[in-house]
Formats: C-alpha cells, structure tokens, sequence
C-alpha cells in the first residue's frame, strides 16, 4: 500500500451537458494516456463527437485505449469500430456475447475515464445522447471528477482489464477517497459490502437513488431493521423506465418498504439510471453499482466512496431539491402489488438464480476476459 502524500480532490458531476463537457476537457487535456472503458457506447451524434476527439488524440501521439462491453454495446458496427483502429484507437469488446454457447456474463459495466494519471471520471454514465439529453430531457445520472495522487489507481485498475492481466492492486491510501470495486469472478465485493456497512452503521438517515432496484431479502431486512431503529430512509426509483418488466417486479417491493416506513419517491421528468447513497452526512457513494444480483454477481462495477464533507454538502443539498422539486412520494404503494408485479418480481429472481448458478460453474473460463 502507498501513502497519499498529495491532497486528493473529487467534484459531483451531473449527467447531460455538465458531464460531457467534463468529458471532452479532460480527454482534451491528455498528452500520454488515455482509458475509457463502458458499458455502452452508441454510435450516435455523441458517441462519435466522443469518437472524434479520441481519433485527434491518438494522431497527436497519445495511446489511446477503449474498452467496451460486447453485449452492451453490440450496436457498434465493425465499420465503426475499424474507422478507430485505422486512426490509431486501440479499441476491443470485453466478454464476447454469445447466445448458443451460453457465453452471456461477465458483463463490463463500469463506467471510468483515465487522463494522464492526472484526471479520473467515474460514474454509471455511458456514452449515448440519452445522458446528454438530445431532443429529451437526459436521463438522471452522476459521476464525479477524480484528481490527485488516486487517478494512479484508477490508471492500474484500466490497465489490468486492458492487459487481461489481473494482479495484486497497488492501493493509494487516500484520507477522504475510496475505490471500491465488485467483480464476483475476481472475489472482489467491495461495492455490496461498504453497502451493507454504511447501512448498517447508518444514526440517522439515508439517501438512495437506484436504478433497476431489486435488493436481496437480506438487503431489505437490514433497511427495515434501520427504520425500527429511528433511521430515516429515503429511495428515488424511476416514474418511466426503459425496461418496464424490471419496473413492474421492483414496484412489487413498494408495500413492503412503505409498511416499514421507508419512503419511495418517483422521479418524474426522465429515467433514472443513476447510483447513489448518501448516509448520515458522513458518507456517500457514485458509481456504477445497482442493487440488484447483476451487479453483485455478473457485472465488474466501480464506485468511488468518500467522507470528504464538502462534497457530502454538495450531494446532499443537490439529492433534496431532486427529491423535493422533481419526484413525487408514492403513498398507498399496496395498490401497485399485483398478480403482474408478483409474476416480474418472481420470475426475474428465479431466472437470476439460475444465471448465477451457472457463472458460478464456469467461473475460471470468465476470468480470461
């Protein structure tokens, strides 16, 4: 482990205009190295304006390294992807996607860019006009801004999935910054655990916002335990979702959370894709991470967790006026607990526990990738 001896700063970033401006200044900014790496990359107007400046890099000298899911970003077409090579971008899919031969997980679902080992991004953002909010509003999302001496590891961690070469992590001991990482093949659950510790440490109150929720039964019988114990808990889900089967099953989890006394707010101006909590004003979390089995079992993620206070101030007057000005409290949620719930809520469990199963018997060959 390396001691931090320079001060190390993080800034909350906001999906839409805010976090591609951010975006192209810090690729703008690099002279030597660059990684991105995402779930998904589109090949729309702001995939290839992404593209574009990633292409001027790479002629100007500096190596350039994009990684991408195969399954998530699958409508990438070859012409795309050769148009990047033939200009100098080293470009590659992680984890082929394959139907026949069940080759269908380890997903790449972080989201993380590395300028120069001087700047770091990272969020549950991708690379497609719906976080920049083209013709629509975009959807709710946030990353933040890394910089100091804790990019370096930001920098090692891409360099190992580059490399397909996975050893021991050179931890930076940062006083107020913390990486956590969630790779079940690689024994790594950073993520759900601090999850689990800052619930359970949580005196007072916690913020969540969620996207594609559906914690385990453990995970809920913690959050309930805490409201019996005076802790306030606050959920932001999505009034419209992009894939309403996952909608339906979480909605099924309302009555349960509301007779507890957990409070479910619905955003309504757009989707919600975004991965938040906030506890006691002590502590908070961004990043990639969903509460639900994917995440912990099938996907890579990356959070950043931080007790820096300023940045706490920040998020959480930011997580009040979303709450307040733009969700709704959904009251009498027993109403929204029916036999199509119940079927979503069922079958997505039991369909997980058999992928799971599975992953867990071929886990040495997902470790290749």
């Amino acid at each position: 482990m390396k001691v931090n001896n320079f001060q190390d700063h993080i800034r909350l970033v906001h999906s839409g205009k805010e976090y591609f401006e951010t975006l192209k200044n810090i690729l703008q900014a690099a002279r030597y190295c660059i990684h991105l790496q995402t779930y998904i990359f589109e090949e729309d107007e702001t995939g290839k304006e992404v593209a574009e400046i990633l292409i001027q890099k790479a002629k100007a000298g500096v190596k350039v390294y994009v990684l991408v899911d195969d399954f998530g970003s699958k409508e990438l077409s070859k012409k795309f992807k050769q148009n990047l090579l033939a200009q100098g971008v080293q470009i590659r899919s992680f984890s082929p996607f394959q139907i026949f031969r069940l080759r269908f997980g380890r997903r790449l679902h972080q989201k993380i860019v590395v300028s120069d080992m001087k700047f770091a991004l990272i969020g549950g953002i991708n690379i497609a006009n719906k976080y920049v909010g083209i013709g629509r509003k975009e959807w709710l999302d946030y990353a933040v801004l890394l910089e100091g001496e804790i990019v370096r590891q930001c920098f090692w961690i891409c360099q190992q999935f580059w490399n397909k070469k996975y050893s021991r992590d050179v931890f930076i001991q940062s006083k107020h910054i913390f990486l956590l990482q969630q790779d079940f093949f690689r024994g790594k659950k950073e993520i759900a655990k601090a999850y689990r510790e800052a619930i359970a440490k949580a005196q007072n109150e916690i913020w969540i916002v969620a996207s594609y929720f559906l914690p385990n039964k453990s995970l809920r019988k913690l959050l309930i335990s805490k409201t019996k114990q005076g802790v306030r808990i606050k959920i932001l889900l999505s009034a419209i979702s992009d894939v309403q089967f996952f909608k339906k099953a979480t909605e099924y989890l309302y009555a349960e959370l509301e007779k507890a006394g957990i409070q479910i707010y619905e955003y309504l101006p757009s989707v919600v894709h975004g991965k938040v909590m906030l506890v006691d004003d002590t502590w908070a979390t961004v990043g990639s991470y969903n509460l639900n089995a994917i995440s912990e079992y099938m996907s890579v993620e990356m959070n950043v967790a931080t007790t820096d206070s300023n940045f706490i101030e920040t998020l959480r007057k930011d997580l009040q006026k979303t709450f307040t000005d733009e969700s709704v409290l959904v009251q009498h949620a027993y109403k929204k607990r029916n036999l199509f719930t119940r079927f979503y809520f069922w079958l997505i469990r039991f369909v997980l526990k058999l992928a799971i199963r599975f992953l867990r018997k071929n886990r040495q060959s997902y470790l290749r990738e």
